[in-house]
């Protein structure tokens, strides 16, 4: 058997020669051997761009004053029309984790002035150095409280004056930022079963948002590899689903991505220029793509340049303080009874599931 890793356009090219080739009489000349599976560095892009489906695309999702939009305009003042325009995966990547903290953060500040009044900001509280089994707790309440839930549907039921349509706006983003962040942790720690089961909750949000397409594929790709294929098979598509090229601990990856990474190898780096840029010299210099990269990793070593190639992370400190300031002053996880939205949420995992 041969895995084949890639995005959908590669499964429905695999799909196609195994209609055409159905015919054949031998199992090699039918290509019974390949078997697809998909790409989950796409699949993460297609989460993303769902994301910017639901939250930012709509037009009169961008006006509220506690919208993601707004969080958007102090993270990346310069970009937004960017954001707004396209979803560009590396930028809306780090847009959803950064905004996600940050309303995390906030509705941490809302609880602990709740059950703790004593201490008036967070770090007050951090300094008091809580049990762990009181965090515990606190995560579960703020579970509760703040993350849309199968309640939603009977709240926003309730009468206009009973409602407030700014902190139900705030719950749903909270439940899809926080179902993105379970499926990156799941795929950076090489964790399948809990990759698999995060998937089922996308591929509603992925019906829900007209990605049809992928909601499909991983539907089918869970049931084949569940139902259908026996077990060796399936315990050896599991274990390749993902792989780790660095072997450190957070750095798993799809197997696309490696892909990827090749692509551009072939394709950027060493696919000529001008009239040398064609698909011939491309595929003769595909071959010695490893070569290359062993040449620069051996230069890489010896003149350690390895040692100052890496960027640390950003100091978020000074923006971060920024938007929880703003968000301590719009107030979208505080419930304001009759407070209205320029636009409500749609709930997609109900809307999927119709």
């Amino acid at each position: 058997v041969v895995l084949v890793h890639g995005d959908l356009g590669t499964g429905e090219r695999i799909n196609s020669i195994l209609k055409r080739r159905s015919i054949e009489d031998r199992p090699w000349e039918r290509f019974q051997y390949v078997e697809y599976c998909p790409g989950y560095f796409h699949v993460k892009m297609a989460c993303i761009d769902t994301i910017w489906r639901i939250a930012i695309k709509p037009v009169l999702g961008r006006l509220d004053e506690t919208c993601v939009m707004k969080d958007v305009g102090i993270f990346r003042p310069r970009e937004t029309g960017m954001v707004i325009s396209k979803c560009e995966f590396r930028r809306m990547h780090q847009l959803v984790k950064h905004i996600g903290i940050v309303r995390r953060l906030d509705c941490w500040r809302i609880a602990i002035q709740k059950n703790h009044p004593q201490y008036l900001t967070l770090e007050d509280f951090a300094k008091s150095n809580p049990k762990l089994d009181d965090l515990e707790a606190l995560a579960e309440e703020l579970v509760k409280e703040y993350v849309a839930d199968h309640r939603m549907s009977s709240m926003r039921l309730n009468p206009g004056s009973e409602r407030d349509e700014q902190f139900e706006n705030a719950a749903l983003i909270q439940r899809y930022f926080l179902l993105y962040e379970e499926l990156v942790h799941a795929m950076n720690f090489g964790d399948i079963g809990r990759l698999e089961r995060t998937l089922l909750p996308w591929i509603l949000l992925f019906k829900a948002t007209g990605k049809h397409k992928y909601a499909t594929a991983m539907e089918k790709h869970l049931v084949q590899t569940h139902f259908e294929r026996p077990e060796s098979l399936r315990r050896a598509i599991r274990y390749n689903m993902l792989v780790n090229p660095t072997g450190k601990p957070g750095k798993f990856r799809g197997v696309d991505w490696v892909v990827e990474g090749y692509n551009c190898e072939i394709k950027v780096n060493h696919g000529g220029q001008g009239a040398t840029r064609t698909i011939k010299r491309m595929i003769a210099e595909s071959a010695l793509i490893g070569t290359f990269k062993e040449v620069n990793e051996s230069i890489e070593n010896n003149l350690l340049l390895h040692v100052t190639s890496t960027h640390g992370e950003p100091d978020m400190r000074r923006t971060f303080h920024e938007v929880r300031r703003s968000l301590s002053e719009s107030s979208p996880h505080t419930f304001v009874a009759g407070r209205k939205s320029m636009y409500s949420l749609p709930d997609m995992l109900n809307k999927g599931a119709e």
